[in-house]
């Protein structure tokens, strides 16, 4: 119990990490127009090789076919694909399509009886959903600031499809490998397949001219390094070695409320009572998410009931 309930909490710091991470990325975009594609494989790059020099080099993987896929497709993918959407479309519809990933996880888990669903499941999941939709609402009335775009759309799927990849495959190499050796190497690898189009846009970048907003760039990229990728993605996978993966996911529904709290601290973009309402929906599923694991009895393997 004391193991999981760790695992919970480190799966809810590593999402609010990722909040503050999509804050600095946002910022890369929106001040300095820094290239999607640079900006992952920069990431993932200097987060495998600040790792390598932590860990070391012990405890690699073994390079299975699926442990290739799922730090190409998703590890590397689940960000392409959502950077991406927001780029065709904007971060509310990137979002929304993204969060589709619950709930394709929750059947796969619910399939496969590594839970048993519950009504509680339910609640949890509609919570989390509505708290998000209104969370990353546009705040003009009469609109959601939805926008759908074809590249948007096909994207925002894409975005979750590797999303619920990632989880459900994340799980299941986490037991035997360990979260660690896992997300160094996802990293190395992945960061190794996109250098070539990560490094075609930087070649054609415009850094900025003067030295404090080089200062600022290079710290805003260190923020999405170590926050948003080392330890968001850490934790994540630390998460996924003791509780299911749709439990998780649902505690990962947190990172929109610490994105909009950090948006509202650093870019000044102030949240309105719907937005509130919804990062209180958020909370309530996060904390029925905890009252669950508070009064389960029985291994951590066993089905969650």
């Amino acid at each position: 119990m004391r193991e999981t309930r760790r695992a919970l909490a480190l799966t809810l710091l590593g999402a609010g990490l990722w909040g503050l991470s999509g804050t600095a990325a946002q910022a890369l975009f929106q001040r300095f127009s820094f290239p999607v594609l640079g900006l992952v494989s920069l990431r993932m790059l200097l987060a495998g090789a600040l790792l390598l020099g932590v860990l070391g080099r012990g405890g690699r993987p073994a390079l299975t076919p699926s442990f290739l896929a799922l730090s190409l497709l998703g590890i590397a993918g689940s960000q392409i694909t959502y950077l991406e959407a927001i780029e065709f479309s904007n971060a509310v519809t990137a979002t929304l399509l993204q969060f589709l990933f619950l709930p394709m996880v929750a059947a796969y888990e619910a399939v496969r009886r590594e839970i048993v669903w519950s009504g509680g499941w339910t609640t949890i999941l509609v919570l989390a959903g509505v708290g998000t939709l209104l969370l990353v609402a546009n705040p003009a009335p009469h609109s959601f600031g939805v926008l759908v775009t074809p590249g948007g759309l096909i994207f925002g799927l894409l975005s979750a499809v590797a999303g619920a990849y990632y989880s459900i495959a994340g799980r299941r190499l986490v037991q035997t490998s360990g979260p660690w050796p896992m997300t160094t190497w996802g990293f190395v690898i992945g960061g190794t397949a996109t250098l070539p189009f990560g490094a075609l846009s930087l070649a054609t970048y415009s850094f900025p001219g003067t030295p404090w907003a080089g200062l600022e760039l290079v710290g805003l990229v260190g923020v999405v390094v170590v926050l948003g990728t080392v330890l968001g993605y850490g934790f994540y996978l630390t998460g996924l070695r003791h509780l299911p993966a749709t439990e998780v996911g649902a505690a990962a529904s947190i990172e929109p409320i610490v994105a909009g709290g950090a948006t509202y601290l650093f870019l000044g973009v102030a949240l309105t009572l719907l937005q509130y309402a919804g990062g209180a929906a958020i909370l309530v599923a996060v904390g029925l998410l905890g009252l669950r694991r508070y009064r389960r009895r029985g291994p951590a393997s066993a089905p969650d009931r």
